[in-house]
């Protein structure tokens, strides 16, 4: 009686024991390869769309495992808004235990096929990517692909891509220079009479940034048809900017409008038509990115009148989630929009 007894509390305890363990850890990816993405095509997402659950979090983590990581190749880190996105999105991937690494591609497209490459080589799983000429990166990208490898595009709509365009919709270059150019386009009928002699700074090395360059000219003239473009410079740098307009001016003494595909070449024009001895209160110029500076320079209510925001920190955050649901298998819309918006010294008062 005694030995059954024994018997039947060893029984008790280890149906205890057994049934103390857990068959699965909460919020614990299986073992197994997590599916493929859903991609899907006929609809427009947001960032909402792109913010992950904890355990999308969490089976990223172990896809990438130790030796794995997200690569982000940018076009510059010489500019606010680029540096800005790449920073929040490393720092976004350091929040949620994820590693990653950014590289400088300084404008240059070479340095970007290299650095996709090396990336992949290195065990890359996801790459986020400032294509600075897709046609030239795109033989680079597709080898990538087919070793499994995602990629998420900044403003990438030229480059259809096995993953996520962020701010790819109809073109966001157009939706940027539109932005830009209606700006611009409001001042001159509204201070000008309609009419003034422009100067539009560009980077033609770049075609999406031609795209942009052609939505200024086009949406600027669309609210001021009176105004003339008296010309397309190089900008895209401070450098360039300066160069650009001191030459321009040159050229063409009476520009006293510019319209910059960007803050910081905005930031070199500016300088030049200091120089030059421009009337602040005549002269006009409008740039992209909404840069802290220019943020300033357009309270300050001189030649700086208006820029477009195109939220660099949130889009750091949003690419990076973006590589999170890939990573996770999730079912997600292919292109996100980003919303831009219009800063004048209005909108900042």
């Amino acid at each position: 009686m005694k030995y059954l007894t024994v018997l039947f509390f060893v029984a008790l305890l280890l149906t205890a024991c057994t049934q103390s363990l857990p068959a699965t850890l909460p919020d614990t990816p299986a073992t197994e390869a997590p599916a493929e993405p859903t991609l899907l095509t006929d609809k427009l997402g947001t960032a909402e769309d792109l913010v992950p659950t904890q355990l999308e979090i969490n089976v990223a983590r172990s896809r990438l495992g130790k030796d794995s990581f997200i690569g982000i190749v940018t076009c510059t880190m010489n500019t606010e808004y680029h540096a800005t996105v790449a920073n929040s999105a490393k720092a976004r991937a350091d929040a949620l235990g994820l590693k990653a690494a950014i590289f400088d591609s300084e404008v240059q497209v070479e340095k970007q096929v290299a650095a996709i490459r090396n990336f992949v080589a290195k065990g890359a799983r996801v790459i986020i990517l400032c294509a600075l000429d897709p046609k030239v990166v795109e033989p680079a990208v597709r080898d990538a692909e087919a070793a499994g490898v995602f990629f998420v595009l900044v403003s990438g709509a030229a480059l259809p891509v096995r993953g996520i365009s962020i701010g790819g919709e109809a073109d966001s270059n157009t939706v940027l220079g539109c932005a830009a150019g209606e700006i611009a386009g409001d001042l001159i009928a509204k201070e000008k009479n309609g009419q003034a002699h422009v100067a539009i700074l560009d980077y033609p090395e770049l075609p999406e940034i031609v795209i942009r360059a052609d939505s200024i000219e086009k949406c600027m003239q669309a609210k001021a048809p009176g105004a003339t473009v008296v010309g397309r410079f190089l900008g895209g740098t401070t450098e360039n900017g300066l160069k650009s307009m001191i030459a321009a001016l040159e050229q063409h003494p009476d520009i006293e409008v510019v319209v910059s595909i960007n803050d910081a070449g905005a930031y070199g024009a500016l300088t030049a038509l200091q120089a030059a001895g421009k009337d602040p209160a005549r002269t006009i110029i409008v740039g992209i990115d909404a840069e802290a500076k220019a943020r300033d320079l357009i309270k300050a209510g001189s030649y700086y009148r208006g820029t477009v925001d195109t939220s660099p920190a949130q889009t750091g955050e949003i690419v990076l989630n973006a590589a999170v649901k890939l990573l996770a298998g999730a079912t997600v819309p292919q292109s996100i929009r980003m919303p831009v918006t219009k800063v004048t010294l209005e909108t900042l008062e």
